[in-house]
């Protein structure tokens, strides 16, 4: 999976019906549904295997594939 700008990201899941919970320094809690997912805001974008990461931690909820 190739690296992704995290307002790419964001605004995927926004669009997915995901809210941003709180900020806590460079990590932004999200949750749609049950789930829930850290992301690391520090840099321009979000590493493949953290991509990796919270692609499988909202899987239960946002179901198969996605993200792509």
């Amino acid at each position: 999976m190739k690296p992704i700008k995290v307002k790419e990201l964001l605004k995927i899941l926004r669009q997915h019906g995901c809210e941003e919970v709180r900020q806590e320094g460079s990590h932004l809690i999200v949750r749609c549904g049950r789930c829930t997912a850290v992301l690391v805001i520090h840099g321009k974008e979000v590493a493949p295997g953290t991509l990796r990461n919270i692609r499988e931690t909202l899987e239960p909820c946002l179901g198969k594939g996605w993200i792509k």
